[in-house]
């Protein structure tokens, strides 16, 4: 390969001439800076393209997570709602057979709501 490019060279100076093969040089260089920044170029558009479609990628995905977290109710109001008729169901029962029934302030009038020191006694 390198024989055959010292071949080309050896030829073009005969054929063109010192005073020539200089131009020549010259605007060899200036094309191959040239073909060099319009790769680069090309070569940062593409990254930059598949730069925007990773991004665009990752929005649809978190949009479809949103979209998958707003339709199904979160698993901690099942819990709670479970809870709450459990409470429910105890108390009803507990009501039947008069044992649990709350008292409140209103029942007690005597008593200090919770987390206050009786004052009176």
């Amino acid at each position: 390969m390198e024989l055959q490019l010292l071949l080309v060279l050896l030829i073009a100076f005969l054929v063109l001439g010192p005073e020539r093969m200089m131009d020549l040089a010259v605007k060899l260089g200036e094309m191959m800076r040239k073909v060099r920044e319009v790769w680069e170029e090309i070569r940062l558009q593409a990254y930059m393209e598949e730069m925007n479609r990773k991004v665009l990628e990752e929005e649809e995905i978190e949009s479809k997570t949103e979209d998958e977290t707003e339709e199904e109710p979160p698993p901690e109001a099942e819990t709670e709602d479970y809870n709450l008729e459990d409470y429910q169901e105890v108390q009803s029962k507990g009501e039947e057979d008069g044992i649990g029934e709350r008292t409140t302030a209103h029942d007690a009038p005597d008593r200090a709501p919770e987390g206050t020191e009786d004052k009176t006694a």
